[in-house]
Order: structure tokens, then sequence, then C-alpha cells
């Protein structure tokens, strides 16, 4: 089987999840006269994931089975190579491996973000030639994207901290499982001291990453407050793929919007793209996440501009346009 003949059967099993939520084939009445119906429809989705995580191509033989729900039976085909094999609820490799996203497929929604302005406390982050400190700019940018965020599109927005307080990376993460929080974007600024640098980059979590991407994991992983046992149980957590595939998109669609639009305020901002480093934040969270460096404060016009609240606004719209972007692309999701 191709992957586009998967990519269609996985798109037939997204439709049939919609219109039975939606219950454009079946109405209420039905539903509660004949509950046997919703029962039937779940079994027929469930056969056809089935059969696509177990497709043995062309040469596979296929028997027929027999589902009874109420008074109806239908035949649902059985793949002979299962019924040797011994199937757990995680092997969903042919799904998780499609290139259609799981999001899409399984109509999922974002209603709460938490957002993590970087750094804090006595922990002053990267600091520009004339004072001016990440932890500033940072939290500044972080306060006025949740606010556009949870009026404008109608979300439940956190911030990490709210205040100039010290938080380790652990606690960051910690604080953003407890809301249960379906997307995490931590606030950045960089720092290039050796030369006039004005780039913008965006990072999702990954291991397979360059040495410059490793260099500036190793300075942010700082004050992790994990220890390595409590490291290596979430370092498997990088198989979660709807988290890595999520965490790309949102990515992309960010650093596609920081670059469009600050390009428009100076044409010299070079787009160093997206990229996967090993940043402890993110895959401490059980969302998908991202790490955007909005700006670069060693360089000295740079740091001008951040220091001015009228382009932290404008961070801030441009860091709203592109989650606003992304969640476009959700069909569970309704944006104002």
């Amino acid at each position: 089987m191709t992957s586009e003949d998967k990519g269609h059967i996985l798109r037939e099993v997204y439709e049939d999840n919609r219109r039975i939520r939606e219950r454009s084939w079946m109405g209420n009445e039905s539903v509660s006269r004949h509950p046997w119906l919703a029962v039937l429809a779940l079994l027929a989705i469930i056969s056809v994931a089935l059969w696509f995580v177990g497709d043995p191509g062309s040469e596979g033989e296929r028997a027929t089975g027999l589902i009874s729900p109420g008074n109806a039976t239908i035949a649902v085909p059985i793949d002979s190579s299962l019924q040797s094999a011994e199937i757990t609820p995680t092997d969903l490799s042919g799904i998780v491996e499609s290139n259609v996203p799981l999001s899409t497929l399984f109509d999922l929604s974002v209603r709460r973000v938490v957002i993590d302005p970087g750094h804090g406390g006595v922990d002053p982050g990267a600091s520009g030639r004339r004072g001016l400190a990440e932890k500033e700019i940072t939290l500044d940018v972080a306060r006025r994207l949740a606010r556009r965020l949870r009026n404008g599109h109608g979300l439940q927005v956190y911030q990490t901290r709210t205040q100039d307080t010290s938080m380790s990376l652990r606690e960051r993460a910690e604080y953003t499982n407890t809301k249960n929080a379906d997307l995490f974007i931590s606030i950045h600024v960089n720092y290039f001291p050796t030369e006039p640098v004005y780039a913008l980059e965006t990072y999702y979590f990954g291991s397979q990453s360059s040495q410059e991407a490793l260099d500036r994991a190793q300075f942010e992983n700082q004050n992790s407050d994990y220890s390595v046992a409590e490291f290596n149980k979430m370092i498997n957590r990088i198989e979660d793929r709807l988290i890595l595939q999520e965490s790309q998109r949102l990515a992309r669609a960010v650093q596609s919007s920081l670059i469009r639009n600050t390009r428009r305020l100076n044409s010299e901002v070079s787009d160093w793209g997206v990229k996967s480093a090993p940043f402890v934040v993110l895959i401490g969270v059980d969302a998908a996440g991202i790490l955007a460096e909005i700006g670069v404060i060693s360089n000295e016009d740079e740091e001008a501009r951040l220091a001015t609240p009228e382009y932290r606004e404008q961070l801030a719209l441009f860091l709203e346009e592109g989650v606003v972007n992304y969640l476009s692309t959700l069909t569970g999701t309704a944006n104002n």
C-alpha cells in the first residue's frame, strides 16, 4: 500500500470521526432509540484503523469476521497476520508515521496555552551593552501576548511567571502540566557577543541538533533542577509523535510570522529557521512546545528597539499571528 493510499484511508477515518461528532448521518432521536448505532459506528472506525496498522500490502490475505452489536451484523475484514500476532494498545506505528497530522486525523483542538517568559529573578539571562536584561523583555512580551490570546481568541492563557521571580526549568514544566496545557510557548532573546547579528529562530525539542543548537541548549538548560534519572525518564518521551508533529507545525507558523513581519521593519533580519534542540523545558511538558528567540540583545540597534514598549507590543502581535495561523490548521479549534 502506498503512502497516498494510507493517507486516503486516514482521511476517511477522520471524516467518520467528524460525522459521528456532528451526527450529520444519524439524528439524536435515532441514537437515543437505537444506542447500538453509535457502538456500531465506533467499531467500524476501529476496524478500519486496525486494518490500516496491520496492512501487509498486496500480498496479505484477509479473512472476514462478524460483529453483532444489538440486532445488526456487519462483516469486518480481519488481517490474517494479526490473528497470531500480539496486538497492544500502542501498536499504532502505521498511523503515527503517516504524513497526515494526528491533530487533524482525530479532530483535536487547543483550549489552554502556557506562556513561559525565559529566565527571571536571580537569573537575568543575556544582557545587552546598555544594561537591558533578557528577563525583562521576555516577561513584558509574554504579558502582552497572553492578553492578546486571551482577549482576542477566547483561549485560557497562563504564564509560568508573572513577576520578576526565579523559577527552575522543572518548576516551569510542572506548572504547565498542572494546567493541562495544549500549547507551551517559551520566549527568549538571543546573544552573540562576537558579531552584530540580527537573526530570529524558533526551536522545538529534538535530539538531532547542530553544534550551534547544542551550544544554545546548554546555555538555556542551566538551572534545570532535574536529576540524571529523571532526565532519562523524560528522554523516552521523544517518541511521542503527536507532540513532535504539533511542536514542529507550531514552530514553523511562529517563525514564519516573526520573519515576515520583522522584515517589514528591518529588511536585514536573517531567517535562521526552525530547528530542533534538546531544551529541557520543552521535553518536560506534556504539551506541544516551542522556544522562540525573538531578538538579539547583543546587537546594539536591536537592544534599543527591544527596550521600547512599542516594539515589544509588535513582537507580541507577531507571535500572536503565528499562534493563530497554527490554530487555523486545527479543525477542532474555533478562532475569533
